[in-house]
């Protein structure tokens, strides 16, 4: 029989995640809480290999929209979306997203 995950959502607390792992027998080191200021390492700037830099190690990774018009094009609530990642506070928009 097939190993049944449960859904991450589910698991709100680092105490919560920590006894999922346990009750899977596996160890993975994390933080119980995150840090929230500019000197974190997610806070913290990164050079990409092709030199350019990004304000911090958070990304936002979109999937696709089906708000596109009918010939692909991004409509209002695209660029809505688009507009909300960037005030999210995440300096990278990974790729692209497709539209239908």
């Amino acid at each position: 029989m097939a190993q049944q995950y449960a859904r991450m959502a589910r698991l709100r607390t680092a105490a919560e995640f920590r006894e999922y792992l346990s009750g899977l027998g596996i160890e993975i080191p994390f933080d119980e809480e995150l840090e929230m200021d500019a000197t974190c390492p997610m806070g913290q700037g990164y050079t990409l290999r092709s030199g350019k830099k990004v304000g911090n190690r958070f990304a936002v990774l979109p999937m696709e929209g089906w708000d596109g018009t009918p010939d692909g094009l991004p409509t209002e609530e695209t660029f809505r979306r688009w507009r909300n990642f960037g005030r999210s506070g995440a300096k990278l928009i990974w790729g692209g997203e497709a539209v239908a």
